[in-house]
């Protein structure tokens, strides 16, 4: 047979494998990736299929899942060990848990995977068994050549990997095999009548006496003691190059009989097998098992295990600590436009960043996507939280520069502190949750410590979100008009579609209690496509009528509008209940536009090629730019109210109000004015152009019957 991964001459026997795996597809997979490399590749899906295969025939390699329906693993690879020493074991298995790969590397495994792998990752497992085997079978093959020879037994010794060794009763090396080349870089030579002392680690010595120089014999002899030798001086190189290897070591005591019957000790014999690599594979698990493998900070198991352990000193030594959540603001806004590898750079920096402006002892560890903890151990007083606080915002002012772009990053940090925060570990992390969302409330990049009320108010906002989500099942939801008119005519030409919600126990909801919770926990995309629904429903009801046809405009949020098939679906709406496009329009922030600038164009540009008419609202306080506005496909901008509002008689109009209304003529764009509240304001819109307006001084918003109404009297 022939292996594809190498030109080296391979062992005359063919070589078997057996996969032991239960879950068919992965199985299938196993078998695809490692055929090329086996003369047979036999299966068995069940624990009990595994013995007949074992108990019939023995297999070189086994591929072992350690999750069967009728049998453990380890069971399985006891029985293996048992019945076919030599069986090369690698575990592939969907058990992710630390105990079950040690236990798996101590019980014998030549590999462990975890599910799901990397083709690569097995590939090169399969290609080092296979090497070893040539190895083995190399071995057995000069083993039969010189089974004969009187340096049988020499070369056996020389041949293996295992460091071999003899003292004399002094503890002075007396013979030691060829291994101690490959393994400390020491020819025998130079080791032959030298005290044992010189390759034990200097902190290991104590444990070495009387061990290295074993005595005893038999069940008393040392057994798989683990020993730290250290390397000859410049010659640690490769992929450990520690100055020292972890060995295992088995001693025992030589004795030559005396004539009267007793025995003399004459020295020691020892055996010490190299497993540096198995305990740093033990060592990588382990930091997997506890820390973040993005930043490499430690992750949530080890912050609650750091955090009990501070707090059990708190409470001996009757101190404070602090415990912070940090949560890096608007992070989303860079993944979903410069993608997940620059974000993924731009959390590692940050995490950098605030490393050093902390002690020691402090604990920053990574919880979530862009979610921080903080352990402040042994703080003087919450003054010393709130310096440590001022601190990460300052290090976060500078910008990161992370592959050409530069990316300003700002923290929201809530704190607790024991024990006036509370005095256990659930309770800490749940208040410095309670007040990073109080944080987040008040604008974001700052800190707040908690405060008992914050309790009652993060209560009312949970209250809050599932009263929203009851309302979005239950139709609590109702769609009011804002009649738009003419400034020349004062004839209503348009309407603006705006939600209300009648709670079955509040009454009207002010839509500034709820539009705010909705944007935070996603609900505003289901909340904006139902007010599309009614919209559409009401604008086919007033065309069958026979009223004056007006155009309607539904406000978009920035969720719904990010969405993959959001031209798709508003299309389809609108076709559903038979609406011509000429009949519902649509408006979007300038803030909005700025998530994502790039594909909220795209999209806007579809919607414009079909007929709907998109305007910009509350136009003038975000991002205010004429480059921007000649890449929209916008018919409408919509002056803010707070503009509007500063239109008094005495001073005949703002000068922002009417340099907006130069531009839109330039522009050949329509201008309608929100928050028209009086006579002098009208009347100024009117002197300087602008097309239509709406506020209290015309009509406050309608609700449907009403709005009805008014069209009807209008048709007259």
């Amino acid at each position: 047979m022939s292996y594809s991964f190498d030109d080296h001459s391979v062992p005359p026997h063919s070589i078997r494998a057996l996969i032991v795996e239960d879950e068919q597809l992965c199985l299938e997979a196993t078998r695809l990736l490692v055929g090329q490399h086996f003369t047979t590749v036999d299966a068995a899906e069940t624990g009990a299929a595994a013995y007949a295969r074992l108990e019939a025939q023995a297999y070189d390699v086994v591929f072992l899942d350690l999750m069967l329906p009728d049998a453990s693993g380890h069971e399985v690879m006891e029985f293996v060990r048992s019945r076919h020493p030599d069986t090369l074991i690698i575990v592939v298995s969907g058990d992710s848990s630390i105990e079950a790969a040690i236990k798996s590397l101590r019980g014998g495994a030549y590999d462990y995977l975890r599910k799901p792998y990397r083709p690569e990752e097995l590939i090169k497992s399969v290609r080092n068994a296979v090497q070893k085997l040539k190895l083995r079978h190399d071995n057995l093959h000069y083993q039969h050549r010189l089974q004969q020879s009187e340096q049988l037994h020499r070369l056996l010794v020389n041949l293996s990997p295992d460091l071999i060794y003899t003292l004399d009763t002094e503890g002075r090396f007396t013979y030691l095999n060829d291994s101690i080349g490959t393994m400390l870089g020491y020819a025998a030579g130079e080791l032959i009548g030298q005290h044992y002392s010189r390759i034990v680690h200097n902190e290991d010595l104590e444990l070495a006496r009387y061990r290295v120089n074993e005595r005893r014999r038999e069940g008393r002899a040392t057994r798989d003691l683990e020993l730290r030798f250290t390397r000859k001086e410049g010659t640690a190189s490769g992929s450990n190059d520690l100055p020292h290897i972890v060995a295992e070591l088995s001693s025992m005591g030589l004795y030559r009989p005396r004539p009267d019957g007793s025995e003399e000790f004459i020295g020691s014999y020892g055996v010490a097998r190299d497993i540096s690599a198995r305990k740093q594979a033990e060592a990588t698990i382990n930091f997997q098992a506890y820390h973040d493998q993005l930043t490499g900070l430690p992750n949530r198991a080890l912050f609650r295990d750091r955090l009990n352990q501070a707090l059990a000193q708190a409470k001996r030594q009757n101190g404070l600590l602090a415990v912070m959540f940090l949560d890096m603001d608007r992070f989303k806004n860079i993944n979903d436009t410069l993608g997940h590898l620059i974000g993924d750079s731009l959390l590692q920096a940050v995490g950098q960043r605030i490393r050093a402006c902390l002690r020691e002892g402090d604990t920053l560890a990574r919880v979530g996507g862009d979610e921080f903890m903080l352990l402040l151990p042994s703080i003087r007083a919450r003054d010393n939280a709130a310096l440590i606080a001022s601190k990460i915002r300052q290090a976060l002012q500078a910008p990161f520069n992370i592959e050409g772009h530069e990316l300003f990053v700002t923290m929201s940090i809530g704190i607790a502190v024991y024990p006036d925060d509370g005095d256990c570990m659930e309770t800490l992390t749940k208040h410095a949750d309670i007040a990073l969302y109080h944080t987040k409330d008040k604008g974001r990049d700052g800190y707040h410590f908690f405060l008992h009320d914050l309790n009652t108010h993060l209560n009312g906002r949970m209250t809050m979100e599932t009263d929203l989500r009851r309302g979005l099942q239950r139709e609590e939801f109702e769609v009011f008009y804002q009649p738009q008119y003419e400034v020349a005519s004062r004839r209503i030409i348009g309407m603006e579609a705006l939600v209300r919600w009648r709670h079955p126990e509040r009454g009207m909801v002010s839509p500034g209690e709820f539009i705010p919770i909705a944007e935070d926990t996603g609900l505003i995309t289901p909340l904006s496509e139902q007010v599309l629904q009614h919209v559409c429903r009401q604008t086919r009801l007033w065309h069958e009528m026979g009223l004056p046809r007006v155009s309607v405009a539904v406000n978009l949020s920035a969720n719904q509008i990010e969405q993959p098939e959001f031209v798709e679906r508003f299309m389809a709406t609108l076709l559903a209940h038979r609406v011509p496009v000429s009949a519902i329009g649509i408006e979007i922030t300038e803030s909005m536009l700025m998530r994502d600038l790039e594909g909220t164009i795209g999209k806007l540009k579809q919607l414009s090629k079909l007929g709907i008419e998109i305007s910009i609202d509350d136009f003038g306080t975000g991002y205010s730019s004429l480059s921007y506005l000649n890449r929209l496909p916008i018919d409408t901008i919509k002056i803010d109210k707070s503009f509007v509002h500063d239109i008094r008689p005495s001073n005949n109009g703002t000068s922002i109000v009417a340099g907006i209304a130069a531009m839109t003529r330039g522009l050949n764009l329509n201008l309608i004015a929100e928050g028209v509240e009086t006579e002098a304001q009208f009347e100024y819109l009117e002197r300087i152009g602008c097309h239509a307006c709406q506020g209290y001084y015309l009509s406050h918003p309608l609700d449907a019957s009403t709005a009805t109404r008014v069209l009807g009297a209008q048709a007259l």
